[in-house]
């Protein structure tokens, strides 16, 4: 066992067989449904904090079946953290806060995915992880409880990590697909400044981030799909009701994406987003996966075995003005590819590349202090179908490559180790060093780290097929 003393009271957390102290489950705020949270500033007694707490309700997804997710249990009352250190806190150790992805719908930390042990040995660190309301609980309408839910997890971070021997002056916080976004709508927040010197944004979901409007419209489809008049009367719904009706909402194909997201609010959130978060002078370090959506294409029925027909009206249906100008780009581009690969491409860029292309290029000049990245390595596993798809790239950040559920999605080649340890290490630089080490992006030579088995550094694009897709996208 381990005691910390914090200005909230005194934790109690366990040693682990690596000598890393071990805090989980920690309170950092609470809140009534539907109500911004309340940061915790003080307990009476030992906290007891060696148990993950439960993680937000959420619907049982393929995305949880795939990661393996580990059962604690549900609650709206999960607004916990968790917190591995090294074995003393005699010194201040640069933090990383992780905010988990999900489509802002579900997932959780505890994941051996980001199991943060390593992480924390590798660095000498303080690491965090963090939960926050999921779904019609943290982002029905323009709420944003959510992303409050995160600004408050700094606050605590901010008044109680340097008893974990942690410098508050010196977080990084990172997170993928939807934590990714929440990094870059926590770096466009006026709330969060100043809580944080660094941050990098794992294959962010920017497409998610919605207008007022589109707010307005997911709620009031929502209350519908509850057999509701107003939000105050689903104050006084169960736990289940709210699921079964966001449940509901979420079986519209047309209307899922609307529905639990990010609001550009004027206030919690300014209206351009992208554009205050390219302007905030952090370190920012951006990049996305090669095959982001291999992976939704393959769970999804209707999309994993296209021909080149049924590809071409895919691509009809989402760009009805250039799908075959796309098509002919894409097939020029990737001549290996198939049908169902092609639309997976496609997709990639449309939701992820496009939208980060977009935060760079907002990014001011003046500010040198910006780096990007394209995971490329490729998983062995169904034949190489998967590709670098979504999601790949969080077990070598982390560098967890050894622990066995991740093997479901990497294989188990003790060579991705290799690959381990060089990423987390260049996230571990930004922090240490204000630098993850290779060249910054400006706008001439878009120097972008291709991390891959070896990796290498792309001025200006130099492979021809990403050149072309960067001038058809951004010169539409």
């Amino acid at each position: 066992m381990t005691l910390v003393n914090t200005p909230c009271g005194e934790i109690r957390g366990t040693n682990s067989s690596a000598g890393v102290r071990v805090f989980k489950g920690i309170r950092f705020a609470t809140a009534k449904r539907f109500t911004p949270p309340t940061v915790v500033t003080s307990w009476s007694g030992i906290y007891e904090a060696n148990e993950i707490g439960p993680e937000c309700p959420q619907i049982d997804s393929q995305l949880r079946t795939l990661l393996a997710a580990d059962n604690s249990g549900q609650s709206e009352d999960c607004l916990l953290l968790n917190i591995t250190a090294p074995s003393d806190s005699t010194s201040e150790r640069p933090v990383y806060v992780w905010i988990h992805g999900g489509a802002f719908t579900n997932v959780t930390p505890p994941l051996s995915w980001n199991e943060s042990q390593q992480l924390t040995i590798d660095g000498n660190a303080v690491v965090v992880t963090i939960s926050y309301r999921l779904g019609a609980f943290g982002f029905l309408g323009d709420l944003n409880l959510g992303i409050l839910d995160q600004i408050a997890a700094l606050q605590w971070v901010q008044n109680n990590i340097e008893s974990f021997g942690g410098n508050p002056n010196n977080v990084t916080i990172f997170g993928q697909s939807a934590g990714g976004c929440s990094v870059v709508a926590l770096m466009a927040s006026p709330l969060a400044t100043n809580l944080f010197a660094h941050a990098w944004a794992m294959s962010p979901s920017l497409g998610q981030i919605r207008t007022k409007e589109s707010a307005a419209q997911g709620l009031e489809i929502f209350l519908k799909a509850a057999n509701a008049e107003t939000l105050s009367q689903l104050e006084t719904f169960t736990t289940q009701e709210i699921l079964q009706a966001q449940d509901k909402m979420m079986l519209d194909i047309a209307n899922w994406n609307q529905g639990f997201s990010p609001t550009a609010d004027g206030t919690i959130l300014p209206l351009d987003v992208v554009s205050a978060a390219a302007s905030n002078p952090v370190d920012l370090v951006i990049g996305t996966t090669r095959d982001e959506s291999r992976i939704f294409n393959m769970l999804n029925p209707a999309l994993n075995n296209l021909d080149h027909d049924q590809a071409l009206d895919v691509l009809r249906t989402n760009h009805p003005q250039r799908a075959e100008a796309i098509w002919s780009l894409y097939n020029t581009c990737y001549p290996e590819y198939t049908p169902t690969q092609i639309v997976a491409a496609v997709d990639t860029d449309t939701h992820f590349r496009l939208h980060m292309w977009n935060m760079l290029k907002s990014r001011p000049t003046e500010l040198t202090n910006t780096w990007s990245y394209m995971f490329t390595w490729a998983s062995p596993l169904y034949d190489g179908a998967l590709g670098a798809s979504h999601g790949i790239d969080i077990p070598f950040i982390f560098n967890n490559t050894s622990l066995p559920r991740v093997h479901i999605y990497t294989s188990d080649d003790p060579t991705n180790g290799v690959l381990g340890a060089e990423m987390s290490r260049d996230l571990l630089n930004l922090g240490l060093k204000g630098d993850p080490n290779w060249q910054p992006y400006d706008q001439t030579k878009r120097a972008t780290k291709i991390f891959n088995m070896p990796s290498s550094i792309a001025l200006s694009y130099e492979q021809s097929t990403d050149n072309l897709v960067y001038d058809f996208w951004m010169n539409a």
